[in-house]
């Protein structure tokens, strides 16, 4: 992989990959699950996610000049490691369709409300296909300013909305139970298995492989810190019930934001600060397919690939979503589900297979 990225870069990619769809998409999901429990139960999730993508760290840091594609060759066989491929182009297609949507959809239900949603599709789609034919060195490099973003829509959030804050929309604590939290926690795998599988395509491009383990796992509690603390606060202002009215909650949250006197409503504010994460979630989705679908091919060159999965990813991206409650079933079942299969059981399956192997020593 000639494409190189420093630590600091990577570092700042990870909060971008676990963040764009999760503060609205996945915690109105969550929330007809397991109501009022929705953020305890992901921080349950973020702390299982951070395991796993500590072990693909560490399987990285053994095979630190291939990608999960060719290391799964490696371990597994040519045609299982293929197979893989295969698999986790169809996976980082979906992801990006998911991603693309969490856009798609603040545009069309709060901004755009006459323009075809194929339309909007289109347009994002191709801004991305722009950006992958940049490169992917090009676009982790913008996620320094994408988490700059992300963090100016906390502290905003936080500002505009502590004072309608009620501790008791969050009792009682756990009210499901322990087991309950465990177990829904599953949904917010559909944003931590872009991160887990992202790493182990990405990671051969660090030009210092030095305490990367370290730069993951912090990475993703301050990924995990900046998540959870919307459903907290959109649990604490809004109440469970009137978040499961809503399909994108965060925009619902920001609309009960205040600042100033001069400035009652930011929805515009938060959506300019909240795209450049988001893309960079996107682009990384985006270039992960092609990459993988490159390696399993031998294709040699990327708009032969890029050209016609853009075609694809509009029209999945378009089908996905068009009925926004077909969206909001799909993530919820079996979408959830598949994310979390796959990223637990690949990772651990790779990491067994080469301590049999003895390739970890």
């Amino acid at each position: 992989m000639k494409a190189k990225t420093s630590r600091l870069q990577y570092f700042f990619m990870i909060p971008n990959l676990v963040y764009g769809k999760a503060i609205g998409i996945t915690s109105g999901v969550m929330v007809r699950k397991i109501g009022a429990d929705t953020w305890t139960s992901m921080i349950f999730g973020f702390a299982i996610g951070t395991l796993i993508i500590t072990i693909m760290t560490y399987l990285g840091s053994k095979f630190p000049e291939k990608t999960i594609i060719q290391y799964s060759e490696e371990l597994l066989g040519k045609w299982s490691g293929r197979f893989i491929g295969l698999l986790l182009t169809i996976f980082f297609a979906i992801a990006y369709a998911a991603s693309a949507n969490t856009l798609a959809l603040h545009v069309k239900e709060y901004f755009l409300l006459e323009t075809p949603f194929f339309v909007i599709c289109l347009v994002y789609t191709l801004l991305c296909m722009y950006g992958v034919f940049l490169g992917i060195e090009v676009v982790i490099r913008f996620s320094l300013f994408g988490f700059v973003m992300s963090m100016l829509i906390n502290i905003t959030m936080i500002i505009g909305t502590i004072k309608d804050f009620r501790i008791i929309n969050l009792l009682p604590l756990l009210d499901r139970g322990v087991l309950a939290n465990i177990t829904n926690s599953i949904y917010i795998f559909s944003d931590i298995a872009m991160a887990i599988f992202a790493v182990g395509i990405i990671y051969p491009m660090l030009n210092t492989k030095e305490k990367a383990f370290t730069y993951t796992i912090w990475a993703m509690v301050l990924g995990g810190f900046m998540v959870v603390i919307w459903p907290l606060f959109e649990t604490g202002v809004m109440g469970v019930e009137i978040m499961k009215h809503y399909i994108v909650v965060c925009m619902q949250q920001v609309r009960c934001a205040q600042l100033t006197k001069y400035l009652p409503r930011y929805e515009l504010v938060m959506v300019t600060f909240f795209i450049f994460g988001l893309y960079v979630q996107s682009v990384a989705m985006f270039y992960c397919a092609k990459y993988s679908f490159k390696q399993i091919t031998g294709i040699k060159k990327d708009w032969y690939i890029i050209i016609p999965l853009s075609i694809v990813l509009v029209f999945a991206t378009y089908f996905m979503a068009y009925d926004h409650n077909n969206y909001v079933k799909f993530l919820s079942y079996p979408w959830s589900q598949i994310c979390f299969s796959l990223s637990i059981a690949l990772p651990l399956v790779l990491f067994f297979t080469a301590l049999s192997k003895g390739k970890l020593k």
